[in-house]
């Protein structure tokens, strides 16, 4: 039986949807106060109006009734969708008003790939855009890394019911402190005290490289974002490699490692439990992952024009944990992925893409723990067919803890790697159809789905619209890991569907 919605849930998701975009209107608030402090008159205008359109568009939401009506877990997920894409096209608003995009599609590319921390970009003139408008661009990286669910749940306002619902479907597995608020605040304070220490390592790297005072801090708060929300967005158009420092690097993977964290894992170690750090599946998944992937990548770059073995390993390090971690920061130029990283460098960093971080943190791609799960579950079934028919074959994985592995939690994970590779796939194809080589429409389609935010040099102003649709439909899915998305165009199609195809 199918669960269609009705006006009444219709008016629920509505509602709370308008709670996502004021959020965005207040968030604007903060470039906003850049503008004025840097005298950047009509950038403040742009957020002005952008704060006031968030205001009256979530506003008006809001007068959707909803008399007490709780938040079921089929609203969560469609609410959850709609809210991501709603706050994304209210985010770019400001984005649009700037001379560096094109069109208001290219904004929305950037507001949705900054809140879903995929990093990919369509922006003109990077290198003279506006502090203000450089401060929201990683801004919604700071917002999406998090969640806008956990943002609001962590203000504790206007979500009565529903709220671990909400949480769940915003791409989130466990729960760290009993309350789900106070799980939401905890989040927050974790991403708090690593954005400071990235921000006052970098303003001193920043200063030694010679960036004046306000750059250094500017430049230092901003890349922390984008590092530890694994987002990728850059302040300059060449990335990572603009400050060509070990020091900036090795800070970076700092903020990147801590990023791609289970959140759950931080308050464990933080709490004392550092052995956690080794036990978890996660963790050894990610570390074997970043090993293996990194020697392929090391073998795949001996015959390149990279100065000598530790600029080899430097460059193939980096890559693969910016990959793994889904950061996309990128120390090379993008014509580089073919010249210097081809064959089975790039087949490397595409899988470490594909791979993706922890559950429960501000990574995307399939994640580790699936992974290790899927791996023990084929190992298990090798077990038992091996063993004899009377015999009883239990598995168990640590992850907090330990725990069985049940055949529900092995086709769980099977189920969303095979969505991922599915898109992967997908992507990849369309990408082939526009005329771009198989390799590079690949990577760029993993990088999307997976939130990475690595590019070959097909995503850009002048790529094709239909290109720039299939990407942010990607890291739209990618991000809410499908389920919200898929259950959101589910009650679409029905609700536009024919009565006589309807079932209650």
């Amino acid at each position: 039986m199918w669960l269609r919605m009705h006006r009444t849930d219709v008016r629920v998701v509505l509602h709370y949807a308008g709670l996502f975009v004021i959020g965005i209107g207040i968030a604007m608030v903060v470039p906003l106060v850049t503008a004025v402090v840097f005298a950047e008159w009509d950038a403040a205008l742009d957020f002005f109006l952008g704060s006031a359109i968030a205001f009256a568009i979530g506003g008006a939401l809001r007068f959707a009734e909803v008399e007490g009506e709780p938040v079921t877990h089929t609203h969560a997920l469609a609410l959850t969708a709609l809210g991501w894409l709603a706050a994304s096209l209210v985010a770019a608003i400001p984005l649009a008003l700037s001379p560096n995009y094109a069109t208001y599609l290219d904004a929305a590319f950037d507001a949705l790939s900054g809140l879903t921390t995929s990093g990919l970009t369509v922006v003109r003139d990077l290198d003279h855009m506006s502090y203000s408008h450089n401060m929201w661009r990683h801004l919604t990286h700071l917002i999406g890394g998090q969640g806008i669910v956990v943002a609001a749940l962590s203000l504790a306002i206007g979500m009565r019911s529903g709220a671990f619902s909400l949480y769940l479907a915003e791409g989130r597995d466990e729960r760290i402190l009993p309350n789900v608020v106070n799980t939401a605040r905890f989040i927050w304070y974790v991403t708090a005290v690593y954005v400071l220490i990235g921000t006052t390592a970098l303003t001193a790297v920043n200063l030694y490289l010679g960036m004046d005072a306000s750059r250094s801090v500017l430049h230092a708060f901003w890349i922390s974002i984008a590092a530890y929300d694994t987002g990728g967005f850059g302040p300059q158009s060449q990335n990572a490699l603009y400050y060509h420092s070990y020091l900036f690097e090795t800070v970076s993977v700092f903020l990147m490692i801590a990023g791609t964290m289970n959140f759950n894992l931080h308050a464990q170690v933080w709490r004392g439990d550092r052995m956690e750090l080794w036990r978890s599946i996660e963790t050894r998944v990610l570390a074997i992952n970043t090993l293996v992937l990194s020697a392929f990548v090391a073998i795949g770059l001996t015959a390149t024009r990279f100065s000598g073995p530790l600029e080899t390993v430097r460059k193939g390090a980096y890559h693969v944990l910016s990959a793994h971690t889904g950061t996309g920061h990128q120390t090379i130029y993008a014509s580089q992925w073919s010249l210097d990283f081809g064959g089975g460098a790039l087949a490397a960093i595409m899988l470490a893409m594909a791979a993706g971080g922890a559950v429960s943190s501000t990574a995307g791609g399939i994640k580790a723990l699936r992974l290790g799960v899927i791996v023990k579950s084929l190992l298990h079934q090798v077990k038992a067919s091996l063993a004899p028919p009377s015999a009883v074959i239990s598995t168990r994985i640590h992850h907090l803890g330990e725990k069985f592995l049940t055949p529900e939690l092995g086709s769980a994970a099977a189920v969303v790697f095979i969505l991922y590779v599915i898109t992967y796939i997908t992507g990849g194809l369309i990408g082939g159809a526009y005329g771009y080589s198989a390799g590079e429409a690949m990577f760029e389609s993993i990088s999307a789905t997976a939130n990475v935010g690595l590019s070959t040099g097909i995503t850009g102003p002048g790529m094709p619209v239909g290109l720039k649709l299939v990407y942010m439909a990607q890291m739209w899915a990618g991000r809410l890991e499908f389920l919200a998305v898929l259950v959101l165009v589910a009650q679409f199609v029905l609700a536009v569907g024919p009565t006589r195809n309807r079932r209650q």
